[in-house]
């Protein structure tokens, strides 16, 4: 229609565009105030949205945004306020600046306010620095994106803009390859009958291509400047919200009108909405109507912050920080009755005496109330500042490590895995329960037509595979006489071409339904018919009936053609019933070539057998025995059925799904209800199999995380039978299984069930316990009755049943189940304790998302269904078998590796703080510290940081072939830091803390110096004991390190060396001259380190300090180990036992050659044993003496180079022996080691190697070329 011919209608509209003026920006602000205040309704108070095309003034009264995004978190002028409230929000931040306030008061400043402030600084500026780049990046990336031009029709004329000009109601022309600027109603394309090819890789991270439609009445405006400028529409939809796949809106055009006059409405929906951030792909050109604009299109929407997961390790760190602050409480109001009773009985004679400055106040009460802040400042090392830093560098340390794994690197699809959260890593080391989804996780998505059942016969004998063809091409069907077959496509049955061929109503109805009811797009590449189906299911039907000569050509809005054995047919489309997970079926309605209007549907059997008429008992009973068998094979069945409608039905309820179309509240209720009055007494054709086979590696991996008592549980959409033969396959249900299986349809029959087979299993529990076996039960449930099983009354009793079993497999869910069913399980809180069921959910489509986030940890698999699962994931890789390296490798070596590091932290920091506090008493508790006030800023930074953090990053107890899963157990039970362990350390802390402070005191009291002066000075006590603690708490991290690396010895000894050199600077009289109070502990280091008993008082200390320790670990490991431990001591006790019998396979065959040397060759002391001269004196006379020719004869064997074995010496006593050169290019040798040198010694021709362990033994002493001999 023209849009000129209805000029008149647009004359009279009282919203006309030539006499309406732009409202100013003063005004739209006023608007919008009016708005907030209720006078004025906007459009969240009207419910949806309206907009005009080609129609500024009437859009700018509506307040829409414009297109500018920003994604920074700080603006330019704030972001040193906003940064540092974020900041001081935590709690050790807040707690410091309370520290660094009080330093300030005088009064009670024990310590300079700058020992604080700097270590302070120091973390508030690395995270300020990293969040200050981390925005720049934001607004660098921003400006970029705003600053991009799009094509938009302004004044009748199209001109270049910026993205962020751009306005709702403005049309927009998008090329190829260029991106979407803001969401767009879809009008027109270069394409035919408006289809537009797009990437959507930025929203959901897919790679294929989809397909967008313009409506038939929009794709004749084309690129037309004249017939677009007059293209006056009006749109109602839905407000901006985040639901990427689906839009829900009406458009009406001024210049058409229905059979009543009035203006006609078009039912929009998501198959017409271009997204911002889609590609135009394959597409010339489209034309569109924004829509949405700015931070409301559904891109920005969906870029909002992820969910915050904590592990259990940070929560714990949380209530740990709030024991420590009530534990830094106690001890000050200790310090502070310490200090009222030191003031009453000896303050005032002391004061009077010695110090008379020391404090302006008389009363004893105030002074010690006054020391409890004082003290609050001395011990507030006890809360550590550093330590939430520290852990996120170690967990980033960690993720890298994951994300260059080899070993987790798909090369097929060069996939390598990703973490994409670094908060979560030791939480992988606890898991308990793994959800997973089958298809494309468990299998490998890649689907293959396999069987048939039509009109009660099969078809399809064998597996069909290409390795069977290959082996019996008799087998394979021949295909040649389709032009349009894939050739990739093999089959196995030649029955059902015959059927073909003889026109079999039947098989005919069969394979048009599969030809024709679908959502695919057909392409042609290099003379190839391509199809572009976004399931895989629909691609393998499709093509399984395009080789079988129903080849699927094309379509339109309005038509489908196929090609029938080489004669072309054209359907008219009436209407499209799509799938989605709750119908779980489609249907298309069409006109057929004969006249007829024909439903063709295709679904899962459990939601088209209710449609189904009843004329045929025995088709379906056949049919379904059928799909029973092929569903114990671990096929994917799909049942098929169709049905002829009268066009007098078919009109009325046309007429009910139109107006459910054009409805703009509940829609999709209105339109499944319409779709369910067409939907039924359908006529039963028959069913599809579908193989998709499981990927490399699944059955071990299972196996290896069941050994590892890791519960799985799949939740998957196929059938009963298959789920359970899939189950078989992946050894998740094992022979020796009890199968239980839940299929109630009612709450009551659910809850009769569930009491049912409780009882079965306490059963046979009873019945194996008297047998001496465990018995095993795997739980099969199915959607329906899980319907039923969570509702409140009975999801308890549900869970208590499943968490009995050790397999769980939930058939026929749908996403909000699995999601429902992993909340489940992550609340329960086995009795009633604060530990958590750690789970962990895997799939790789958007149907899984839901259990992905809900999980507390979420792995996504990059397969064929999409990027989804692997955008909403915390780690991300290709394949289900490189879980259980995630799991049971990094997780459990994560795991291991924190609680380390947690445990040392909070050791060093008791054991460094502790000693102020037992030096109180011999200050008279006031407040004064016994450290150079550098030290206390330089302890957590400088002198104990690094080795720890080392520790946590790469320690391994096990390696990988050594640790069976079992030992994974340690994270499930959280053995290695609980509330007992921070307990422990502490204690430890407060043992080394009084070691450190007493040992080194009692030493030092009566003695001297070299100047003959007492040593009791309290810089040069303190210099020496921090001394003493920096090196204590160093080799105790040497006694937590079990992977010893070039990186661990640099840094743990490097930190006590660092402890010497800054020192000597901080105490030279260089420093002093520069500032006397900073640097008043002048000369300690010297005096300390020429002091000999301190080198004894710190050798004293550190045998006393740790060797509590190690006889603790000894007795634990004796009496009461953890699984890890027992694995660990029974490897070096075997290494050990390896050592002692190789010495001693070693030491016979040498004492048989010392016998046979001649007893006129031994020298030395009678009865003694023939000793070699020492090699200096062998070198000296090889260096100035002449090689003899003997010498040279021997040049080239082993050993000998430059020497015959006459010269070679053995020491023993002060004896010579001469072993007398003899020919030994023919006789056995034997290695030896001796003073640090290989010898290669001749064996006499009468002495031969033992058969076996010799020979085994002298392979392993020369592969390690060194064997000590006593």
């Amino acid at each position: 229609m023209n849009v000129e011919d209805d000029a008149p209608s647009v004359a009279v509209s009282p919203n006309k565009h030539e006499v309406e003026k732009p409202m100013t920006t003063l005004e739209r602000w006023w608007d919008q105030i009016k708005i907030k205040l209720g006078i004025k309704k906007g459009e969240i108070d009207q419910g949806l949205r309206v907009l005009r095309s080609n129609d500024p003034a009437y859009n700018q009264e509506q307040n829409f945004p414009d297109n500018f995004i920003s994604t920074t978190k700080y603006k330019a002028y704030s972001f040193l306020i906003v940064n540092l409230c974020e900041q001081f929000s935590r709690l050790a931040n807040a707690y410091f600046l309370l520290i660094l306030i009080l330093q300030l008061i005088p009064w009670i400043a024990a310590l300079d306010w700058w020992i604080t402030l700097l270590p302070l600084l120091f973390v508030l500026s690395v995270t300020g620095f990293k969040d200050a780049y981390d925005d720049i990046q934001r607004w660098r990336s921003d400006k970029s994106i705003n600053n991009r031009t799009t094509t938009a029709l302004i004044n009748k004329q199209w001109s270049e803009t910026k993205w962020s000009e751009v306005n709702v109601g403005t049309l927009l022309r998008i090329k190829s390859n260029e991106s979407i600027p803001a969401d767009l109603l879809l009008i027109s394309s270069s394409s035919p009958n408006g289809l537009a090819y797009i990437e959507t890789a930025e929203l959901d991270g897919e790679t294929n291509l989809k397909v967008r439609q313009s409506l038939a009445e929009t794709e004749s405006y084309v690129d037309d400047t004249e017939k677009l400028s007059k293209f006056f529409g009006r749109v109602e939809c839905e407000l901006p919200n985040n639901r990427l796949d689906k839009y829900i809106g009406l458009l009406a055009m001024e210049s058409i009108y229905d059979g009543d006059g009035d203006l006609a409405q078009y039912s929009l929906d998501n198959d017409k909405i271009l997204l911002r951030g889609m590609v135009l792909k394959n597409t010339s050109w489209v034309v569109g109507l924004t829509v949405f604009t700015g931070h409301q299109t559904k891109l920005m929407m969906n870029s909002g912050k992820p969910t915050l997961k904590r592990t259990n390790v940070d929560q714990l760190l949380n209530k740990i920080v709030y024991y420590i602050l009530g534990l830094l409480l106690a001890l000050c109001t200790v310090c502070g009755v310490g200090s009222f009773i030191w003031e009453t009985i000896r303050g005032e004679y002391f004061s009077e005496q010695f110090a008379p400055w020391i404090s302006p106040f008389d009363n004893a009460l105030l002074i010690a109330v006054m020391r409890i802040p004082s003290y609050i400042i001395v011990l507030n090392t006890l809360v550590p500042i550093s330590l939430y830093v520290s852990v996120e560098m170690i967990r980033l340390g960690q993720s890298m490590f994951i994300n260059w794994d080899l070993l987790m690197y798909h090369n097929e699809t060069d996939t390598p895995a990703k973490a994409r959260s670094t908060a979560l890593n030791e939480e992988l080391g606890q898991i308990k329960y793994v959800f997973s989804d089958k298809t494309g996780t468990l299998t490998q998505n890649v689907m293959v037509f396999l069987k048939a059942s039509i009109n009660s016969v099969q078809y399809g004998s064998g597996t069909g595979s290409e390795e069977d063809i290959a082996m019996d091409p008799a087998k394979s069907v021949d295909f040649s006489w389709n032009e349009y077959a894939d050739p990739k496509f093999t089959y196995d049955d030649e029955s059902i071409v015959t059927a073909v061929n003889d026109r079999d109503p039947e098989v005919d109805k069969f394979l048009k339904v599969l030809s024709l009811c679908h959502t695919v797009m057909s392409s042609e590449e290099d003379g190839k018919l391509v199809y572009q189906a976004q399931s895989p299911d629909e691609e393998a039907l499709l093509t399984a009936a395009r080789n079988f000569g129903y080849v699927f050509l094309t379509r339109t809005q309005k038509t489908v053609t196929m090609s029938l054995l080489g004669v072309t047919e054209e359907y008219e489309m009436l209407a499209l019933l799509d799938f989605d997970n709750v119908r779980k079926r489609m249907s298309i309605i069409l006109r057929c070539p004969d006249g007829k209007i024909r439903l063709f549907c295709k679904g899962a059997d459990t939601t088209v057998i209710p449609l189904l008429n009843n004329n045929d008992p025995a088709k379906l009973e056949a049919t379904l025995d059928h799909m029973n068998f092929y569903a114990r094979e671990g096929l994917r069945t799909l049942i098929i059925a169709c049905k002829e409608i009268s066009d007098q039905d078919f009109a009325e309820w046309e007429i009910i799904f139109e107006k459910a179309q054009l409805s703009l509240e509940d829609r999709d209720d209105q339109i499944n209800a319409a779709q369910d009055l067409i939907e039924t007494e359908l006529d039963l054709v028959g069913s599809s199999a579908i193989e998709d086979k499981l990927q490399d590696g699944v059955p071990e991996t299972i196996a290896n995380l069941a050994r590892a008592s890791i519960k799985i549980w799949v939740l998957t959409g196929d059938k009963q039978e298959t789920a359970i033969n899939i189950g078989y396959s992946c050894k998740l249900i094992k022979p020796r299984m009890e199968v239980l299986i839940l299929e109630g349809d009612e709450s009551d029959e659910v809850k009769f069930e569930i009491k049912e087979l409780q009882y079965r299993i306490d059963e046979l529990k009873r019945v194996a316990k008297k047998e001496g076996v465990d018995a095993e039960f795997a739980l099969v449930v199915t959607g329906s009755t899980l319907r039923y099983a969570l509702e409140e009354s009975l999801k308890y009793t549900f869970l208590d049943l499943a968490l009995q079993c050790a397999a769980v497999i939930c058939c026929r869910v749908t996403p909000l189940q699995k999601a429902l069913v992993v909340r489940l399980v992550k609340n329960f809180k086995p009795n009633k304790s604060d530990d958590d069921n750690i789970t962990l959910a895997i799939g790789d489509g958007a149907n899984d998302v839901s259990m992905i986030r809900e999980a507390h940890i979420g792995v996504g698999i990059s397969g064929k269904e999409g990027m989804q699962a692997v955008l909403a994931s915390d780690f991300c890789f290709a394949q289900f078998r490189f879980l259980e390296r995630l799991i049971l490798v990094h997780g459990h070596w994560s795991y291991i590796r924190m609680c380390k590091f947690l445990r040392y932290f909070f050791f060093k920091n008791f054991a460094f703080t502790l000693v102020q506090l037992f030096y109180a008493p011999f200050c008279g508790f006031t407040a004064q510290t016994i450290f150079d006030p550098l030290y206390i800023t330089l302890y957590n930074v400088v002198f104990t940081s690094m080795p720890v953090m080392l520790v946590g990053i790469m320690d391994q107890e096990l390696s990988v072939e050594n640790a069976p899963p079992e030992v994974y157990e340690v994270g499930q039970l959280n053995q290695l830091f609980n509330k007992q362990a921070f307990a422990l350390s502490g204690f430890h802390g407060f043992v080394v803390a009084a070691g450190c402070l007493f040992i080194p005191y009692q030493m030092f009291a009566q003695s001297i110096n070299i100047d003959g002066l007492d040593q009791q000075s309290m810089y040069f006590i303190g210099t020496a004991i921090a001394g003493i603690v920096t090196i204590v708490v160093n080799f105790q991290v040497a006694l937590e390190t079990t992977l010893w690396t070039v990186y661990n010895h640099i840094l743990t000894w490097g930190s006590i060396i660092s402890w010497f050199l800054l020192f000597l600077v901080i105490c030279s009289p260089f420093a002093f001259h520069i500032s006397p109070d900073q640097f008043s502990y002048f000369d300690g280091i010297y005096r300390v380190v020429q002091t000999r008993i301190w080198w004894l008082t710190m050798c004293l200390t550190l045998v006393i300090c740790l060797f509590p320790f190690i006889g603790y670990r000894l007795y634990v490991i004796l009496t009461q180990p953890t699984l890890l431990q027992e694995v660990v001591y029974n490897i070096e006790k075997e290494k050990v036992s390896k050592l002692t019998t190789l010495t001693k396979t070693l030491k016979a065959p040498l004492k048989e050659i010392a016998d046979s040397i001649p007893l006129h060759l031994h020298q030395g002391h009678k009865g003694g044993h023939a000793l070699y001269a020492t090699k200096r004196q062998q070198s000296r006379k090889d260096l100035f003496g002449k090689p003899s020719s003997a010498q040279a004869s021997t040049r080239g064997y082993a050993f000998a180079s430059g020497e015959g074995y006459g010269r070679r010496m053995i020491a023993g006593g002060e004896a010579m022996v001469q072993i007398k050169r003899q020919d030994t290019r023919h006789l056995p040798s034997q290695i030896v080691d001796v003073e640090g040198e290989d010898i290669q010694l001749p064996m006499p021709v009468n002495v031969r190697p033992r058969s076996g362990s010799m020979r085994s033994s002298t392979k392993r002493a020369q592969a390690s070329r060194v064997v000590t001999v006593d």
